[in-house]
């Protein structure tokens, strides 16, 4: 019957695979699987700016305005479709595992503080300067309530792909720093018109970028639908708060240099915060080391 294997077999197997392994490696079980890996985040890149290129041509067409949904959003998440129908195993074994509600809601509460200082910043920036804030104003002829709840399908639409598959897969090759770091560059240079709007404002586009890359990478934490939602939401407030400044010019400037102060100062903060978060959790088991090497000092 399939699935019974003798243990004769078994132990033949054993000894063959042991005796073509040299001592200290395991190429047999692990290059396969990281050329999976890397074969999976190559489909879901190539895939994703192959839909960006057929989304933008299709835009035009739509009936819908750029300015109240980009169908380019959306992209990341055919991008995450074509990497799961080709590296379905591969994706599922390494998706991490799920936090604790409570755990979600804390880094939900995070990434809305996060959001509502830099929009706070921004305006502050712009009231000091002078510089004229669009508001709630209607977008492509449509309620702004409506376009809050596209700008929150559209942000979705993005963040499957970058924080919910994206992010994870780097977390399990390289330090967490370094897969934030490589989903925000890969995010920024998605954004190509923002390069070819001059030099300051691709510096500042790309800095911004990079910083909100890192709040929500680090904020967003669990499974793939529980990142998946914190990161839709911050990514939603951050469009948002954009949005309220400068309508749809973003890139101009100066609005472009408040935002990307802005984004830095948020990005420090956060991490400032959870340095202190992390350091406060590991003194309580050093406290107690430390009383107990007192009570009991070495001999």
């Amino acid at each position: 019957m399939r699935g019974r294997i003798s243990t004769d077999k078994i132990s033949r197997v054993s000894s063959t695979d042991t005796s073509n392994t040299q001592p200290g490696l395991d190429c047999t079980t692990q290059s396969p699987t990281t050329a999976r890996v890397w074969g999976a985040l190559g489909v879901y890149v190539l895939s994703t700016l192959a839909a960006s290129v057929v989304l933008l041509a299709v835009q035009p067409h739509s009936g819908i305005d750029p300015a109240a949904l980009s169908l380019v959003q959306f992209a990341p998440t055919l991008g995450v479709l074509a990497t799961w129908l080709t590296f379905r195993k591969t994706v599922t074994g390494l998706l991490p595992a799920a936090v604790p509600s409570r755990r979600v809601g804390a880094s939900v509460v995070a990434v809305v503080t996060a959001c509502v200082l830099f929009w706070l910043l921004i305006t502050m920036a712009a009231v000091v300067s002078g510089t004229a804030l669009v508001g709630p104003a209607a977008v492509g002829g449509l309620p702004f309530a409506v376009f809050l709840l596209l700008q929150f399908l559209g942000a979705g639409g993005e963040e499957i792909g970058w924080r919910g598959l994206m992010q994870p897969i780097l977390e399990s090759r390289m330090t967490r720093f370094a897969a934030v770091s490589a989903t925000g560059v890969t995010w920024a240079l998605w954004h190509v018109q923002a390069f070819a709007a001059g030099l300051v404002i691709a510096v500042c586009f790309f800095v911004s970028t990079m910083a909100f890359a890192i709040v929500l990478g680090y904020l967003s934490n669990g499974s793939f639908h529980q990142r998946v939602l914190i990161a839709s939401i911050g990514h939603w407030l951050i469009n948002i708060a954009g949005y309220l400044l400068a309508g749809d010019n973003i890139l101009d400037r100066p609005q472009i240099v408040f935002i990307a102060i802005a984004a830095v100062l948020i990005a420090v903060g956060s991490m400032t915060v959870r340095v202190l978060q992390r350091s406060k959790q590991h003194r309580p088991g050093l406290d107690h080391e430390q009383s107990t090497r007192a009570v009991n000092p070495p001999r």
